[in-house]
């Protein structure tokens, strides 16, 4: 049974860059495959970009790492990415409990909160149990929506 006062939120750093990496690598590894195939190179290019660039917040469970989550809140909306949780911790309510939180946030703020997933991602149920729509798509992934309230 989880315990959610053992869950915070801590700015990453860089002793956090090969844990994300490799976290990616095991939640998202098989859907990227199944899209565009893998290369190790490309996706450390690209994880490098976004650490650089949108760097999570690290998600901790006592003082273990166990996932990831970036968030950027403007005038406008709330993005979140990088939801990515171990698998041993997945299906334990956590996911739903960090998203509750933001979402609180969006709705106290007024500000939409938007996402984008891979339309291969079983995830997706758990942004539309949490009110999110599907707004726009691509070939590979949908950009998903929730208003400030939206039913959850």
């Amino acid at each position: 049974m989880i315990e959610y006062s053992l869950i915070k939120l801590i700015p990453a750093d860089e002793s956090h860059h090969e844990f994300s990496y490799q976290l990616t690598v095991t939640t998202m590894g098989d859907y990227t495959t199944k899209i565009l195939g893998w290369d190790d190179k490309t996706q450390r290019k690209y994880h490098t970009h976004d650490w650089q660039t949108k760097r999570p917040l690290i998600i901790m469970y006592g003082n273990q790492p166990i996932g990831t989550i970036y968030m950027f809140e403007n005038e406008n909306y709330i993005e979140i990415g990088q939801f990515y949780l171990l698998p041993e911790y997945q299906n334990e309510g956590i996911g739903s409990y960090l998203l509750s939180s933001v979402l609180e946030n969006s709705d106290k703020t007024g500000l939409l909160a938007k996402l984008v997933v891979l339309k291969v991602n079983p995830a997706i149920s758990l942004y539309r149990r949490h009110g999110f729509k599907i707004v726009d798509s691509n070939e590979y992934q949908y950009l998903m929506e929730r208003e400030p309230g939206g039913s959850a």
